[in-house]
């Protein structure tokens, strides 16, 4: 295989801005076509990424183009059709996450795509970051000790009223199954699932704050690790921060670190051991990474998944987000859904602890 040839689904803010971006760094990646809306959204795209074909129709795409992967940014109720046009097509593909708006789908293709045998991830990249790898060497090897709590945070003010961009998409229930859950707190789970295990159990609470809102501004979940190992996230698009606001920070018994990634931060991201007051005893130096803007952790991303479609071995080990992984987040965030629903129907807490292994 010599030059991959990739299309873009989805002509987006992310895509133009994270994916582009990033495919345009790796060397012997083409990104040959697009998949838009409508002829407008799709062809003014083209025409402004320099991009060769623009199509409204997957259909159509596969008929004409010679590809090798297709990188899916579309509103999250069309992800799945994509994959499945990946898969039937027996190409790659990397999907944005979430996987699917519901668990049994997300299942449903992770099934799908183990029987196609094709390369496919998810776009949880956070992974990719070096202060999230640094905590995540630290906790395998055992110098974290045994897990107390994980303490999870995402969030920025993409949506606040006072200087955020209108609601888009993501707050429409015709897209997106919940808002600020599936938008950030996606993310951390993922990275805490992958660094410390599946959650078991959880307890939800989930807040819309924004005129007219119908989906959740803010959620926060208590998730239960198994053992003595539990878990907070806080996430929300209208919460005082900068992107990508992501902190996560594990105390064990032998010590705290945390990682932490945000645009105000030298370098974007920090990664530190924490003394038992909570004062920093030690900062690592982190991997230079060159600055790729908002495609940062994506160009390492695509950069392993560009490799598997060569059949090499990946720069980041097991860093790339699997199907099964990303389904399995999907599993709690339908629970996670579930546990609120019982929560506002009864008006008490109790109700909505929900086992996630049932």
């Amino acid at each position: 295989m010599d030059t991959l040839h990739v299309a873009l689904v989805g002509c987006g803010f992310w895509a133009a801005q994270a994916h582009l971006p990033a495919l345009r760094e790796l060397p012997e990646v083409q990104v040959v076509a697009c998949v838009g809306r409508d002829d407008d959204e799709a062809g003014a795209f083209a025409a402004a990424q320099g991009i060769a074909s623009a199509y409204v129709s997957l259909d159509e795409l596969l008929a004409k183009e010679s590809l090798d992967a297709l990188v899916i940014s579309t509103p999250d109720d069309l992800h799945v059709a994509g994959v499945e046009a990946a898969f039937g097509a027996g190409i790659g593909v990397f999907c944005e996450k979430p996987l699917a708006n519901v668990a049994s789908e997300a299942w449903r293709v992770t099934r799908m795509g183990a029987d196609a045998g094709v390369v496919a991830t998810v776009g949880y990249s956070f992974r990719y970051s070096a202060a999230v790898q640094a905590l995540r060497d630290d906790f395998r090897s055992g110098a974290l000790g045994t897990p107390w709590l994980v303490e999870l945070y995402e969030y920025n003010a993409q949506f606040h009223p006072r200087g955020g961009k209108p609601m888009n998409w993501k707050g429409d229930p015709r897209h997106a199954r919940a808002g600020a859950l599936f938008e950030y707190g996606s993310h951390a789970v993922d990275i805490a699932q992958w660094i410390v295990g599946p959650v078991e159990r959880v307890v939800s609470g989930q807040s819309r704050v924004l005129p007219g809102a119908r989906l959740d501004d803010v959620s926060t979940v208590l998730m239960d690790f198994g053992g003595p190992t539990l878990g907070t996230l806080t996430c929300g698009w209208v919460l005082a921060g900068e992107a990508p606001g992501l902190r996560v920070r594990l105390h064990g018994s032998e010590g705290a670190a945390e990682a932490l990634l945000d645009q105000t931060l030298d370098g974007g991201e920090v990664y530190r051991r924490l003394s038992v007051d909570g004062r920093p005893v030690s900062e690592r130096e982190l991997p230079f990474q060159p600055e790729f803007g908002r495609s940062r952790y994506a160009v390492h991303h695509l950069g392993d998944f560009c490799r598997a479609l060569r059949g090499g071995p990946p720069v980041f080990g097991e860093t790339m987000p699997t199907f099964e992984e990303a389904a399995g987040v999907q599993t709690l965030l339908d629970t996670v859904l579930e546990a609120t629903d019982r929560w506002r129907e009864t008006g008490v807490a109790q109700p909505n602890c929900l086992d996630i292994r049932q």
